[in-house]
C-alpha cells in the first residue's frame, strides 16, 4: 500500500465536481450557486496546495453551500429514502445469512457491507442522481461480482481474537449492512464501538440516520467523531474519538473518505486496520495495484507499536 498522489492538482477538478452537482440537484437560484461557488472558489485558492485529505476540501466546500443556501440538512428527502432503502434490502440479507455460520456467514455480511458502500446519492467525479429504486438488483449484482482485493480471510481470523473494535461507518443507507456487520462482530465476544459524525454533510451518516437504522442499537456504544465533517477528520476529532483511538487496536473503516485516514494517518491509529470500501477515483485505485477508479476492496493494515497484539 503506498501514499497516492493527493491531494493534489488531480483533486480540484472532483471537489468542484461534487460542489457543482450538489447545487444542480438542489436547484439552487442562480445567485445562491454564483455566491456559493464564488467562496468556494476563494477558499480553495487559500487552502491549497496543502497535504490534507481530498475529504478535507469537500468537506469545506459544502459547508459553504450549507451556510450560503440556509440549508441545515442538504438532501434530507433522499438521505431518508436510502436508509429506507437499507433497512428493507438488510432485512432480506440477514434472512439469508441466518443459515450460514464462521467465515461463509461473516463473509456474506462483509461483501454485502461493501456493496453498501454504493448505495450513495453523491460519488465524487459523477455527480449526484442516484436512483435508489433499483438498488437492490445493483447490491446483488456487486456481491456476486467479489472483490478486486480480498482479505476477508485474514480480517476474519484476526478480528475473531480481538478484544475491541472501533467500526467507523461511512454512508446513509449502508449503515443498514453496518448493523448486521456490528451484530456479527458482538457475537464473537466483541465490544463495538461506532463514531457518528456531528452533522450532516453530503451522504455521511449522523446520529440520527443511526437511529433509523438501528445502527445505535446494535453497537455497544455510539458517539459523535466530531463536527459535520466528510469522513473522519483527526484535526476536527472529539475528545471521545481521541480517547476511542488510544483505547482500540482493532479498527474497521468503511468507504473512500475514511480509508482517507488510514493512508494519512495510519500510524496514528497504532492498531490493527481493516479497510472495506468501493474505490471512487484511480489515484486510490492505484494504491492497490489496480488502473481503473472503481474496485471493491478488503484490506488490512498493521500499525500496532506500543500494544501487544
Amino acid at each position: 500500500m503506498s501514499e497516492p498522489a493527493v491531494p493534489g492538482a488531480r483533486c480540484v477538478p472532483c471537489v468542484l465536481d461534487d460542489l457543482v452537482g450538489a447545487i444542480q440537484a438542489l436547484d439552487l437560484p442562480p445567485s445562491t450557486a454564483g455566491q456559493i461557488l464564488d467562496e468556494a472558489l476563494a477558499w480553495l485558492a487559500r487552502e491549497f496546495p496543502g497535504r490534507k485529505s481530498p475529504s478535507y476540501y469537500i468537506t469545506g466546500v459544502h459547508r459553504i453551500l450549507k451556510r450560503v443556501a440556509g440549508l441545515p440538512v442538504p438532501f434530507a428527502e433522499l438521505r431518508a429514502s436510502c436508509n429506507r432503502v437499507g433497512v428493507e434490502i438488510a432485512k432480506r440479507v440477514r434472512a439469508e445469512a441466518s443459515p450460514l455460520s464462521g467465515y461463509a456467514r461473516f463473509r456474506h455480511l462483509a461483501l454485502w457491507a461493501i456493496a453498501g458502500n454504493e448505495l450513495d446519492f453523491r460519488t465524487v467525479g459523477t455527480g449526484y442522481g442516484f436512483d435508489v429504486g433499483r438498488i437492490e438488483t445493483r447490491l446483488r449484482g456487486i456481491v456476486e461480482e467479489g472483490l478486486s482485493v480480498d482479505r476477508l480471510p485474514e480480517i476474519h481470523e484476526t478480528f475473531r481474537a480481538a478484544r475491541r473494535l472501533l467500526y467507523i461507518p461511512d454512508n446513509v443507507g449502508e449503515i443498514a449492512f453496518d448493523r448486521l456487520l456490528v451484530e456479527e462482530f458482538r457475537s464473537w465476544g466483541l465490544i463495538v464501538s461506532v463514531p457518528y459524525r456531528g452533522g450532516p454533510i453530503t451522504s455521511d451518516a449522523t446520529l440520527e440516520d443511526f437511529q433509523e437504522v438501528g445502527l445505535d442499537r446494535a453497537a455497544d456504544r455510539v458517539f459523535r467523531a466530531g463536527p459535520d465533517t466528510l469522513g473522519i477528520q483527526m484535526e476536527e476529532m472529539s475528545d471521545d474519538l481521541a480517547r476511542a483511538i488510544q483505547e482500540h487496536d482493532h479498527v474497521l473503516t468503511k468507504g473512500q473518505a475514511n480509508y482517507y485516514l488510514v493512508l494519512r494517518d495510519g500510524p496514528r491509529l497504532e492498531a490493527l486496520v481493516a479497510s472495506l470500501l468501493t474505490t471512487k477515483c484511480d489515484l486510490v485505485a492505484r494504491t492497490f495495484g489496480h488502473d481503473t477508479d472503481r474496485i471493491r476492496v478488503a484490506t488490512l493494515a498493521d500499525f500496532r507499536t506500543r500494544r501487544a497484539p
